[in-house]
């Protein structure tokens, strides 16, 4: 049984961007948070696995004293380009060298659960929801049951029907027929039940692999590469 779960989030881009670790505990099903560090700035992310190290001091967990992680969980996307390759290495790196499974976790597959259930509070029927977070300037990444993408916000065409908005960046692309919802992003305990949940099989499996969903921003040189070495 999956006791100690370590969560890793170097996802939130932008102005939201930040830096998340935290140890959390399952006994029967029960979440708990032990241990829980954030840091906020567009470079927080790349010091993922300080956090780590700090948490997982603070929690007592340690090949010492016979209590290392049963599992890693990490927001794999969409999000911050360096932010999502710093967690997602960190998380694979940490999994590899104490012997246990890393799993991946996209925001709005952590948060489903609680948006199924604001729609399924509405009064009336809706389409479906969509999870809109910060991207490059004039972008958002919109993600929904059926995966992320990275849209130009100028160049937005509305879904038919309503939708349930959610996702720090909501405001952006709102539409007639939307409803936005205050939800933003997925908490510790939300990506350790989604982490439990591909565990048994509830989700199809998905590692430690950054979800990229915009191109990089590095672009080659004009004139090509620089030969190799001789």
């Amino acid at each position: 049984m999956v006791q100690r779960i370590l969560v890793l989030d170097g996802s939130p881009a932008g102005d939201h961007a930040c830096g998340t670790a935290a140890c959390v505990t399952n006994t029967d099903g029960v979440l708990q948070v032990l241990a829980f560090r954030q840091e906020a700035g567009k470079q927080a992310a790349e010091g993922l696995s300080l956090l780590a190290a700090q948490v997982l001091q603070q929690a007592g967990w340690s090949r010492a004293q016979g209590s290392v992680p049963d599992l890693v969980a990490v927001v794999v996307g969409p999000g911050s380009f360096t932010g999502l390759r710093a967690s997602c290495a960190a998380a694979a790196g940490y999994a590899v060298g104490v012997g246990c499974p890393v799993v991946g976790v996209t925001r709005a597959e952590a948060l489903a659960p609680e948006l199924d259930a604001v729609l399924a509070a509405q009064p009336d029927p809706m389409a479906g929801w969509l999870v809109v977070t910060a991207a490059r300037r004039g972008r958002v990444f919109v993600e929904d049951r059926q995966g992320a993408r990275a849209v130009t916000i100028a160049d937005w065409s509305a879904p038919q029907g309503r939708w349930l908005v959610a996702g720090e960046s909501r405001a952006d692309l709102a539409f007639p027929s939307a409803i936005l919802c205050p939800i933003t992003h997925p908490d510790v305990e939300q990506v350790a039940a989604t982490a439990l949940r591909r565990m048994r099989g509830d989700l199809p499996p998905r590692g430690a692999l950054p979800v990229y969903v915009d191109p990089p921003e590095a672009k080659l040189p004009a004139n090509g590469l620089r030969a190799a070495p001789v």
